[in-house]
């Protein structure tokens, strides 16, 4: 397969019901050559079914996939040789080693037999296994499977590469290794990964979807998420000569805030009234015979933006 900078996958309004429940909901996007497109939601959300649907397992009730190549549509069963899948279970032929189980697949997406081994040879290579291409993959740790998974997703050289939770369950080690292999493949391809920790995908993702219960919060990249709940400020404090529950009580008093953590006097707050707040506060600790230790803003994660798109 060959890869093309015009190449796209343009999503329009699908929406898909079971049992008369609407699981995803009008859900647009464009994605691109050479762009990563991450799909952020808690478990449970429809980010597989949303996949499902980008590869044509399941059908939309409603809407549109559509997969260009020089904006012609990419059509029927020649459909599957354009798409690259890794499920979040990974389903791999553990009896097999790992140049056993590619080569496999090879004659499985009929590559031409002269360009079999070599295929096999540089995807070995490019996912970081040559030292363990001889071993049966039963006995691989979990990043090494998930290299074996990437490594058969791209084994026809597809443009488009859909990732199911792809660092689930990894160590930070593990999982950075592998950001940097899916950074790799996405400078030519279109890769659309999903993640329910954000912080798996927040520098790795040129847009990103914020879904919840099937719905798109909103879209972007992590610049404008952050512009998007730019109002509120996330406030750092920690409290002296307090009580910890008797600190929180008074906190919660204050109903232009939220009080996100309480830890041992540290108290994480979310407002859009920061300059009233810190009235307040100098208010409430000189009536309580209390002192302020820190009190800092911090710098909005992706983590507190999706936290404070699902609570609005």
């Amino acid at each position: 397969m060959y890869i093309c900078k015009s190449m796209e996958i343009q999503v329009r309004n699908v929406s898909k019901y079971f049992k008369g429940i609407e699981c995803i909901s009008e859900v647009t996007f464009t994605g691109y050559a050479g762009e990563i497109v991450g799909v952020l939601a808690p478990v449970g959300s429809g980010k597989t079914l949303l996949l499902d649907l980008l590869r044509g397992k399941v059908v939309p009730d409603s809407g549109s996939v559509t997969y260009l190549d020089d904006n012609k549509p990419i059509k029927g069963r020649h459909l599957k040789q354009y798409i690259g899948y890794l499920d979040a279970t990974n389903a791999l032929y553990e009896y097999m080693t790992v140049y056993d189980y590619l080569y496999f697949l090879t004659s499985l997406y009929k590559l031409p037999h002269y360009l079999r081994k070599e295929r096999v040879r540089n995807l070995i290579k490019i996912c970081g296994l040559s030292s363990r291409k001889h071993k049966e993959i039963s006995t691989l740790s979990k990043g090494s499977r998930q290299r074996v998974g990437i490594a058969q997703a791209l084994i026809h050289n597809p443009p488009f590469l859909l990732l199911d939770e792809p660092v689930s369950g990894l160590d930070p080690s593990q999982s950075q290794q592998l950001y940097e292999l899916i950074k790799e493949q996405g400078k030519e391809r279109t890769v659309i990964l999903t993640s329910s920790r954000m912080r798996d995908v927040e520098n790795m993702c040129d847009t990103m979807l914020v879904l919840s219960n099937g719905k798109v919060l909103a879209k972007g990249t992590v610049g404008e998420l952050q512009e998007e709940v730019a109002n509120s400020s996330i406030l750092k404090l920690r409290i002296g000569g307090a009580d910890s529950l008797a600190a929180y009580n008074a906190l919660q008093q204050l109903d232009y805030i939220q009080v996100i953590s309480n830890k041992e006097l540290s108290f994480e707050i979310h407002t859009t009234k920061e300059e009233r707040f810190s009235k307040d506060l100098f208010s409430l600790c000189a009536e309580k015979g209390w002192y302020i230790v820190r009190l800092v803003a911090a710098e909005k994660s992706l983590e507190d933006i999706f936290k404070q798109l699902r609570r609005n």
